[in-house]
């Protein structure tokens, strides 16, 4: 088979992993968008709506040490499959029981297999992706997250009108057609994901060299919860507005990461002085939606944000699948995103509780100024990431053998 037939035929496959994965995501984040909204209306409490976010990730840091190494050893299909049934198991589960604790078993677990999903994911990206194909699939993985994202937002706002049953028979149904999606796809690695031994082992020595930026995604990803635990309280408690303007507003950030990876096909370029502007420009934007009194203002704003948020995803995704060596990916994702989004249950909660003595908004602002003083050690923490890498090839070269 010529070469160029090969990548084809694997191109053609990612995309049936692209889309089965989306619409995981898609559930997931209806699930999340319904429920902020349900939960504010029903008890009045940011803090309630705070346990969302924070048990969203809370299973992830239990499973992510075990899943690494799982990815890493088995195949990484049938991980894939295996997690998309379990999640129909768990929306099944609402049908049990409508208490408050069901909802946040379900958050619990839902979210526990979206991981699970995502960095299998990525592992099966890196083996059958070449390397110069990689910004291309991230900024097509950026605009179809942001498709489905938007669309599992609409979805979230508009079950918000009907009954629940309602929204507990389509989470059922959308997470078995995330299973059919993937029955029957074959594709041929370029890499093979061998164990290695002592995976671990190497995989905390690679940490521990690039420390400096997994603290920065750490903070970037422990502030910006601030937007999921105030934004339905913004609007209901600020603005005074129904919750189609919460449904716009949540919906403005998928709209823009859409929007932000069409673009980054045609125009992303990897300069790293630009990754100082997005930043700074993330932070900006959260100072203006904190003062902002104009409920779809705020919906612009996050359309903007999303653009930006797409083109940091794609330039830290590329990076990170192109630097890191097969053998150990899916060890290095899951506890580099314990490292990434592990400050955003604990934040989720800090934000709650700081919410019960400080005038909210202005917990947004704090966030936003501390976003832009951080943007002027980007470039330096993302160009010691590339150095540190290259070194690690001279160091342990048996890792990046294919």
């Amino acid at each position: 088979m010529l070469q160029n037939d090969f990548y084809q035929i694997n191109y053609k496959n990612y995309i049936k992993y692209l889309i089965s994965r989306n619409i995981s995501r898609y559930s997931n984040i209806a699930y999340y968008i319904y429920f902020m909204w349900e939960i504010v209306d029903e008890y009045k409490s940011i803090f309630l709506v705070s346990l969302i976010p924070a048990f969203s990730f809370l299973g992830y840091i239990i499973i992510s040490l075990p899943e690494g190494h799982i990815i890493d050893k088995y195949d990484r299909k049938k991980i894939f499959i295996i997690s998309n049934i379990l999640m129909v198991f768990v929306y099944l589960l609402l049908l049990i029981n409508k208490s408050l604790f069901f909802i946040y078993a379900v958050d619990f677990l839902s979210s526990l297999l979206m991981w699970v999903i995502s960095d299998d994911f990525r592992g099966i990206t890196k083996e059958i992706i070449p390397e110069n194909s990689m910004v291309k699939t991230q900024s097509l993985d950026q605009t179809s997250s942001g498709l489905f994202t938007l669309a599992g937002t609409l979805s979230g706002g508009f079950f918000i009108f009907l009954e629940r049953r309602y929204f507990y028979l389509f989470l059922i149904v959308i997470s078995v057609v995330a299973v059919i999606m993937i029955l029957g796809n074959h594709p041929a690695k370029i890499y093979s994901n061998i164990s290695i031994s002592n995976g671990f082992n190497y995989t905390f020595k690679i940490i521990k060299s690039i420390i400096p930026f997994l603290l920065f995604t750490m903070l970037l990803n422990g502030l910006f919860v601030s937007l999921d635990v105030f934004s339905s309280a913004l609007i209901y408690i600020i603005l005074r507005a129904p919750p189609i303007y919460y449904t716009f507003f949540i919906a403005g950030f998928p709209i823009g990461m859409l929007i932000g990876g069409i673009i980054a096909m045609k125009k992303f370029t990897e300069k790293s002085g630009l990754l100082k502007l997005f930043v700074f420009g993330i932070g900006a934007i959260f100072i203006f939606i904190a003062l902002n009194r104009i409920a779809i203002l705020d919906s612009v704003l996050a359309v903007f944000l999303g653009i930006i948020i797409a083109f940091l995803n794609v330039y830290i995704e590329t990076l990170i699948i192109n630097s890191v060596p097969n053998s150990i990916t899916g060890k290095f994702n899951s506890i580099t995103t314990v490292f990434s989004g592990g400050s955003s249950p604990v934040m989720a909660v800090i934000f709650g509780i700081l919410s019960e003595f400080i005038f909210f908004p202005y917990i947004i602002i704090i966030t936003g100024l501390i976003m832009m003083a951080s943007s002027f050690m980007v470039n330096r923490i993302f160009n010691g990431f590339k150095d540190r890498m290259d070194g690690m090839k001279i160091i342990y070269p048996e890792l990046f053998r294919n």
